[in-house]
């Protein structure tokens, strides 16, 4: 195992980490209204401070649960390349950050439908 297989490591583990901590934060703690520096921002959680604040914990929980699921699958999804050159052991995170974007993404769609269903 290389260094570069160690800082692949790290970067994998960036998208689910970001994840575990903006959804906990989301989910747990009230953001207040249109402001502040993150949110989640669409038409319908911009609807009204009810919308607002059910986006938040709808999507928040989404993302604290497939943040906390994906560091562990991410840190195995690494361990077949470790002893890969660079190239591979590049195009291996790749791949596995690939896979996260649409863990990642996948919760705006179901928190879309859930605003939808609610009536926002």
């Amino acid at each position: 195992m290389g260094w570069f297989w160690w800082y692949m490591l790290a970067m994998t583990l960036l998208i689910p980490l970001i994840m575990l901590i903006f959804g906990l934060r989301w989910w747990r703690f009230r953001i207040p209204p249109y402001g502040g520096s993150s949110g989640y921002r669409t038409r319908r959680s911009l609807a009204s401070p009810a919308a607002w604040d059910f986006a938040h914990g709808y999507f928040g929980r989404l993302w604290a649960i497939l943040g906390a699921a994906l560091l562990p699958l991410s840190a195995a999804a690494m361990l077949p390349c470790r002893n890969g050159g660079s190239e591979r052991v590049g195009w291996w995170g790749a791949g596995v950050c690939l896979v996260q974007s649409v863990g990642m993404l996948a919760p705006v769609i179901a928190t879309e439908i859930a605003l939808r269903r609610r009536g926002g």
